[in-house]
């Protein structure tokens, strides 16, 4: 029998009632998630997805998980984080540039990454950008596989062919991690760093008044 419906199987299991509600507050306060404590929910949703992902590959690493199966929420997750936290750097590091910012529907990594770079450059041009380049480099290895953000959420494509096309016939969930691991090095690491030159301006601006 497939480790998958064994797993069902021995979960303790309910047919739904119409009394069922999804959305609602229980007594067991810490599975309890807090969602009006905020102003600007960015960061949590960033910070999320990286952890979700994180979480399944310590589940797979645990032996509680298929890798066969959890890859696909895996890469989808990663890719989704590396997404918004390029759009939150592109917003943050052109208000600290004093430029506007449309916000765009844009999914390819390959035109986010190229505006921020553009922007990190601009902010600090004298870094000789080795972990830039890296990150040039692990950005198409990203758009190669995954262009759109549909590779590993959906099974077909538009035309009904499978929307997977890996050379690889495996991937290494752990050396996954380990390198989007490395990415986020460089985008939290801009991200804070904008965040605090954000905050010497404003505390400039507050003294010039």
């Amino acid at each position: 029998m497939p480790k998958e419906i064994d797993d069902l199987l021995n979960t303790k299991l309910r047919s739904p009632s119409q009394d069922d509600r999804l959305f609602i507050e229980a007594e067991d306060w810490w599975m309890n998630a807090c969602l009006n404590w905020y102003h600007d929910p960015t960061e949590l949703y960033i910070a999320g997805y990286k952890e979700a992902a994180d979480s399944l590959v310590d589940s797979i690493a645990n032996k509680k998980g298929s890798a066969d199966s959890l890859i696909f929420p895996i890469v989808f997750l990663y890719r989704h984080y590396v997404e918004i936290r390029l759009k939150s750097l592109l917003h943050d590091g052109h208000r600290l540039l004093d430029r506007k910012h449309k916000h765009k529907s844009e999914h390819q990594l390959s035109k986010l990454w190229p505006k921020v770079r553009s922007i990190l450059d601009e902010l600090w041009p004298n870094d000789e950008g080795e972990d830039l380049k890296a990150m040039d480099s692990l950005i198409s290895q990203f758009e190669e596989v995954d262009p759109r953000s549909t590779t590993f959420r959906y099974p077909k494509d538009f035309d009904g062919n499978n929307s997977l096309n890996l050379e690889a016939s495996r991937v290494n969930l752990r050396n996954l991690a380990e390198v989007v691991g490395a990415m986020s090095l460089i985008l939290e690491g801009s991200a804070c760093a904008i965040s605090e030159c954000q905050g010497y301006k404003n505390d400039m601006q507050s003294d010039c008044w």
